[in-house]
């Protein structure tokens, strides 16, 4: 072979090499999309939290990754979850009472009293991921609208028993998720409604009374019928965000990195924001003369809270056959 012939191969061979570098270059670096729904309106504070994380990723992911948030409702509430499960949406920030009945755990995160920073430093959150990505086909993201507590609002004050616990008898109280299990063991006769019926049920009377966070009530313009509230204050906030197990994975380890940054930052600021939020909103309530009543027996109440929705994870548990030896540390985790 000439040597004039030899350096055309080699030319050309570098060429080639040189196209097929720069192409794998450009799938490699080709941007993710990803789609997410949530749950709430967007007037609600756990909405536009959810909106500003979103914002602050495809800000930082431009050529990386990039979310497409989907209009409330384009998923239903309780479907939500599953969805992300299924593959059918990528990502949703929502409460993890809304899907507990496949992961009983998240009651953990529902009921907690340590912060985010010490439920994540403790391993509590890495425990979650373990079991959402073993039992639900879906990343555990993290928890990143902590900070508000709930407490229970009525339109009448509250009667109490002679053992010092709220007397609901005659009450027609709203249920939910993540505080049925709490409710029905004071004896409570509920009425299980999504947050978006709730104005109307209270216009017409077909409840009374509902728990609800220590922040957003007057958003939702339930404070018109609601003039009472039990002063005692139990369970947290317990949005997270949620991915598809399988779509995580797809992504390189940059948009990977550059998603669970951001919603560990993210966690920090909302948990100090909602907390700060929630005193101002309280203090707004009573001036414009909402009235607080203490639980004469807080101590059981409270303790009442946390052990009826652990009783239920283990009612699940069981059910599922699902093994129960973590419980307890994943309790120690978010008690603290």
């Amino acid at each position: 072979m000439s040597m004039f012939k030899s350096i055309k191969i080699a030319a050309a061979t570098a060429v080639a090499v040189g196209a097929l570098t720069a192409f794998g270059s450009t799938t490699q670096a080709a941007e993710v999309k990803l789609t997410m729904v949530h749950p709430f309106p967007d007037f609600l504070i756990y909405t536009k939290n959810c909106k500003a994380l979103v914002a602050a990723i495809n800000e930082r992911g431009k050529g990386v990754v990039q979310i497409e948030m989907l209009p409330l409702n384009s998923v239903k509430m309780f479907a939500q979850a599953p969805a992300v499960s299924k593959g059918r949406i990528d990502l949703v920030c929502t409460p993890a009472a809304f899907y507990a009945s496949a992961i009983p755990e998240n009651e953990a995160v529902s009921t907690a009293s340590s912060t985010v920073e010490q439920a994540r430093s403790s391993g509590g959150i890495k425990m979650l991921d373990d079991l959402h990505q073993k039992h639900f086909n879906a990343k555990y993201l993290g928890w990143t609208s902590s900070g508000n507590n709930f407490r229970i609002y009525m339109k009448n004050a509250p009667k109490f028993g002679g053992d010092g616990l709220p007397d609901f008898s005659g009450v027609k109280m709203r249920d939910n998720p993540i505080y049925g299990a709490f409710l029905r063991a004071l004896k409570a006769t509920t009425h299980n409604l999504p947050s978006s019926a709730v104005f109307s049920a209270l216009e017409k009377g077909v409840v009374e009374a509902s728990p609800w966070a220590t922040l957003g009530l007057q958003g939702l313009k339930w404070d018109k019928f609601l003039r009472h509230a039990i002063a005692e204050e139990f369970y947290q906030t317990d949005i997270g965000w949620l991915m598809n197990l399988d779509k995580w994975n797809s992504m390189g380890p940059a948009a990977q990195k550059l998603v669970q940054d951001t919603v560990i930052e993210f966690e920090i600021r909302n948990r100090k924001l909602l907390s700060s939020m929630a005193g101002k909103e309280k203090a707004k309530l009573m001036a414009e003369g909402m009235k607080f009543h203490d639980v004469p027996a807080a101590k059981k109440f409270g303790a009442i809270a946390i052990d009826s929705a652990y009783a239920r994870m283990d009612g699940r548990l069981t059910k599922a056959k699902r093994d129960k030896s973590h419980v307890a540390k994943l309790r120690a985790a978010f008690q603290q």
